[in-house]
């Protein structure tokens, strides 16, 4: 008896220590995420995308999977689209897996729009006994639906499945009661946008409630100084009111962007891309 409860004891513990253990190779990522210009977690993504783009172009080609998902999804996005005929000529000064991609999709493409030549024939019949009975029929799909499809960009599931990761792994660490070292490195990032901080709200856990939580509180004290500095940045333009802004106030409007918008792809904007000052 005793045994089996210095083994349920063991379990636990393990258990517990699982529950709240920073995963490693978040932890590495998150370290450099937070010092970069607005949210860690947006730039995280960002990353794990250039690296699948480049896995795509350096593995994928020619992979009859991978082949069959861009077939059924017509392609990628048309971010992704441009980023990974970008990414291939910038990394091997040349288009050729672009080219295969896009030359199996054209043939794709005409190969559906040669069943739709006599489409517009159809919009010229003015034969009413026809338009009678069609009411009674169902509806026909749209034209255009070949052209269509509801398979989503592999890129994109990809980074949308890297971004629940990302987002549980973050309110794990910072709901770790023996290591403080994740909300230490959090506090001196340009903090969440307003995207990743729904995904949070959506997807904690009864064990990441802490990490919730102080992810919550940070983000209303954030937003109570963003606003105090956003109306003191306005007044200032007032002609009667006008005096040197404080460096917190002069980045405010840049701090809601980030907030709002999110970190975008590439170079964003450093602190000192804001309004000149006047004395």
């Amino acid at each position: 008896m005793r045994n089996c409860l210095r083994k349920l004891a063991s379990i636990l513990v393990r258990l517990s220590y699982t529950d709240f253990m920073i995963n490693p190779f978040f932890a590495n990522k998150f370290e450099q995420a937070v010092k970069v210009t607005g949210c860690p977690l947006c730039f995280m993504r960002q990353q794990a995308e250039s690296k699948y783009i480049h896995s795509i172009i350096a593995d994928h080609i020619n992979d009859p999977a991978s082949r069959v998902h861009i077939i059924n999804s017509l392609g990628y996005c048309p971010t992704h689209t441009w980023k990974i005929a970008e990414v291939e000529k910038k990394e091997d000064g040349e288009s050729l897996g672009t080219s295969i991609i896009y030359e199996h999709l054209t043939l794709v493409i005409r190969e559906r729009l040669e069943k739709l030549k006599k489409y517009p024939k159809t919009l010229t019949q003015n034969n009413p006994l026809l338009k009678q009975v069609q009411k009674y029929l169902p509806q026909q799909a749209s034209p255009s639906a070949s052209l269509r499809t509801d398979t989503p960009c592999r890129v994109c599931v990809m980074a949308a499945e890297s971004d629940d990761s990302y987002v549980r792994w973050l309110l794990e660490g910072l709901s770790d009661p023996n290591n403080d070292e994740t909300r230490r490195l959090y506090r001196q990032s340009n903090r969440l946008c307003f995207d990743h901080l729904r995904q949070s709200l959506d997807k904690a856990l009864p064990a990441s409630a802490a990490g919730l939580e102080f992810l919550l509180e940070d983000s209303l004290d954030m937003l109570k100084a963003l606003d105090s500095d956003l109306r003191v940045h306005i007044s200032k333009y007032d002609y009667d009111k006008k005096a040197p802004r404080s460096e917190a106030e002069q980045f405010s409007w840049l701090r809601a962007v980030y907030f709002f918008a999110g970190r975008r792809e590439g170079e964003n904007p450093k602190p000192e891309f804001s309004d000149r000052q006047e004395n």
